[in-house]
């Protein structure tokens, strides 16, 4: 692990693609066989805005350290979660899951809050790299618990009590590609643009 993602300013854009590798076979009648042969992960393109030496020289020389696709480094994406449990520190993991559960039990929430996570949201498990989106909408109920469905199910088992980051989880990833290429031009600033994949460590 090779540090966090400098945040002295704001991404330009960060798209964020969810790739879930797919073999599709279609016979001549038409029926379709499918199924999948890895993971699901998320990738993300990232470009900076213009910066000036300064700044672009400290963002230039954490991704080198990266040497290409070797080590891991954290980024968080760049918008808060829509749900209200956002803003909530002490939610947590209700009784043991095992690998391979899509359907998780929680407690900690504020009692009987509509609206505690919305389809979309990205949460991730403390001691876990991988980050999950939650695909509905979820309400807590009158004693604080909720019963949430993530995507992918779970890379790994859980613990009971184990804490749930709640927004902004940060991704471990690695960088796609070999050649790191930055420009300027004769405004005097630079600019910066990387992919890169995120990783289960």
């Amino acid at each position: 692990m090779s540090g966090q993602y400098p945040t002295n300013i704001n991404f330009k854009s960060f798209s964020i693609t969810s790739n879930r590798p797919t073999l599709i076979n279609q016979t001549l009648s038409g029926k379709k066989q499918v199924r999948q042969i890895g993971s699901q992960y998320f990738s993300f393109s990232v470009q900076m805005p213009a910066m000036k030496q300064e700044i672009y020289q400290l963002y230039y020389a954490f991704l080198d350290k990266q040497k290409s696709s070797f080590e891991d480094f954290t980024i968080a994406a760049p918008l808060d979660n829509l749900g209200l449990a956002k803003t909530e520190t002490d939610i947590l993991v209700n009784n043991n899951h095992v690998a391979g559960d899509a359907t998780i039990t929680i407690d900690g929430l504020t009692a009987n809050q509509v609206g505690a996570f919305k389809a979309g949201d990205y949460i991730k498990f403390n001691g876990h790299s991988k980050v999950y989106m939650l695909q509905n909408d979820t309400n807590a109920s009158g004693t604080g618990t909720a019963t949430i469905l993530i995507s992918p199910p779970l890379v790994k088992a859980l613990a009971n009590n184990e804490v749930i980051i709640t927004n902004k989880p940060q991704f471990t990833v690695y960088l796609e590609t070999d050649a790191l290429t930055s420009n300027t031009g004769s405004d005097g600033f630079f600019y910066i643009s990387f992919d890169a994949r995120e990783v289960i460590v």
